[in-house]
């Protein structure tokens, strides 16, 4: 027998703007076929239909992770820890590859993520020199929080090949001391230089991270994830064999990479494909780099940056970047564009404004990934456009007090601006890039609320939203994103029965304590996944 449930007896928040609270929800299987006032829903299902009792807890619809990195977050839960603040300098990151290098065989790659030379005691990164002194017999992969650079021992370099003489890839480059030699600092695609020789995981081991991660979603009310750069069929399989055995219980939409855009068009392969487990979804492109790393590309230089004249990087000429989107926007596809800073911005929306007058689509939803430094002409180009903006909030807690050092107080006023952009009616979409920052959507949302750094020092606080207006861009805008609003994001009839059950009311919380509230039950598809 199909199972049958009724909500009931909490607060039920449904973000369906014509019947925005309920008394009780109806479920019958995977979908929910009635909202309402207890009586009428309870008439609307079976007998023997059972009762989730809310007891006051808060019931909303599950939250929408509109771009992360699955499979990575995954990997990276076994890596040596060097994110702040339970890594506070850079001689504790040196213990902690020096005891992981006690753990392993000579010769075997250490590998951590998360530092932030921001908030490093020592205020910058570490070096080549540094790592060697931890283990030097073992190459050693250290990785920036912000995931665009990274520091590598000398073991590592001469595996990778790379000396002085070693010219700076496109869209890359090797950080080198006053003698021109390389310090370990790799920024951007020079990153590959380096990846190329690591040991790829397996299928089995990208299953396993797809497990770890969607336990870790599913305990933070994520019921759907968008995974921002699928560019290997390993990976793609990968997901595949973990929805199959149960191991990813997230429903999944896939952005796939520029490289395998052919392949999609020549099987005939279009944006959609699958189902409301597994799913393909946008082409994904790069065209700068990290705000926190110096090499977004800007219009104004960066502060306090070693070189005076840093304008940060773009990964490829204009006229290049321009036929990617144009092939993507051809087959049909939505595109979605990683850029940060302002000038990168500029690069994607000429790109679309060409790619749209070339070939007119009323609904294409492209979108600009993180959309970080902007300025008054380009919000309203995003919004004339009816470009979407998938921004993360979080980036402002953990990112935003270098924000302020490398921009200036005046620059971040219209750093990730969510006033503005809803003002200006542009489609705003929130997300946490896990795991570049933390994955807990309620973190991502007090964020956005109270505008704060992690240091407690106030960002731009005209740009703060309400917790009522944030809440929709978490799970109404998330489905939206990737064309299924009509599935899922909220809460009413024929939609599926996905529910993210809180401790407390988010509304009514001290604004400073929304990260603090419990999610005590995540259900997908009338399924309960994770129970406190």
């Amino acid at each position: 027998m199909v199972g049958a449930f009724l909500i009931t007896n909490g607060t039920i928040l449904t973000m369906n703007p014509a019947q925005p609270e309920v008394e009780a929800v109806g479920v019958i299987g995977e979908r929910i076929v009635a909202t309402g006032d207890r009586e009428s829903v309870a008439s609307a299902l079976p007998r023997g239909y059972r009762t989730l009792d809310l007891a006051g807890r808060t019931c909303l619809p599950g939250f929408n992770e509109a771009h992360n990195h699955m499979i990575s977050f995954g990997l990276t839960l076994g890596h040596v820890p060097c994110g702040y603040p339970a890594v506070r300098s850079i001689e504790e990151i040196k213990r902690g590859v020096a005891e992981r290098a006690r753990e392993l065989p000579a010769g075997s790659w250490i590998q951590g993520r998360g530092y932030d030379d921001n908030k490093l005691e020592e205020r910058r990164h570490p070096t080549r020199w540094d790592l060697d002194e931890a283990a030097p017999d073992h190459p050693v992969i250290i990785v920036n929080g912000s995931g665009h650079m990274c520091v590598v021992n000398s073991l590592a370099l001469r595996l990778a090949g790379v000396t002085r003489d070693t010219p700076d890839p496109q869209g890359g480059h090797i950080v080198r001391d006053e003698h021109g030699e390389p310090t370990g600092l790799l920024q951007e695609t020079a990153q590959e230089l380096v990846y190329t020789v690591i040991p790829e995981p397996t299928v089995e081991g990208m299953i396993q991270a797809l497990r770890r991660c969607s336990e870790a979603y599913a305990a933070a009310g994520i019921t759907s994830s968008t995974d921002a750069s699928s560019d290997s069929p390993l990976q793609i399989e990968a997901y595949q064999r973990a929805v199959q055995r149960g191991a990813l219980k997230l429903r999944t939409t896939l952005m796939i990479r520029e490289n395998l855009l052919p392949h999609l068009i020549a099987l005939g392969i279009k944006q959609g494909f699958g189902d409301n487990r597994l799913r393909i979804g946008p082409i994904k492109l790069f065209i700068d780099g990290s705000l926190i790393g110096r090499t977004a590309a800007v219009s104004r230089p960066f502060l306090n940056d070693p070189r005076p004249d840093n304008y940060g990087l773009t990964m490829m000429p204009q006229e290049q970047f321009e036929e990617y989107v144009w092939q993507a926007h051809h087959a049909g596809f939505q595109v979605a564009v990683h850029a940060i800073g302002d000038r990168g911005i500029e690069m994607v929306l000429d790109a679309y404004q060409k790619a749209l007058e070339r070939e007119p689509r009323p609904d294409h939803r492209h979108r600009i990934e993180h959309c970080g430094i902007l300025r008054p002409d380009l919000i309203e180009r995003i919004a004339a456009m009816r470009v979407l903006v998938v921004s993360q909030p979080i980036f402002i807690t953990e990112y935003g007090d270098g924000f302020i050092r490398h921009l200036g107080m005046d620059r971040i006023q219209l750093t990730y601006p969510f006033r503005s952009l809803l003002e200006a009616g542009i489609t705003l979409v929130f997300s946490t890039d896990c795991p570049v920052s933390s994955y807990q959507p309620l973190k991502c949302i007090q964020a956005a609320v109270t505008e704060k750094t992690g240091s407690g020092r106030s960002y731009a606080l005209e740009e703060a939203i309400s917790v009522e207006e944030a809440l929709p861009l978490y799970t109404v805008a998330g489905a939206y994103a990737t064309f299924e609003e009509q599935v899922k994001g909220q809460i009413r009839p024929g939609m599926l029965a996905d529910f993210a059950i809180l401790e407390q009311d988010p509304r009514v919380v001290d604004p400073e304590g929304l990260s603090e509230i419990r999610v005590s039950q995540t259900i997908i598809g009338g399924e309960t996944v994770y129970e406190a």
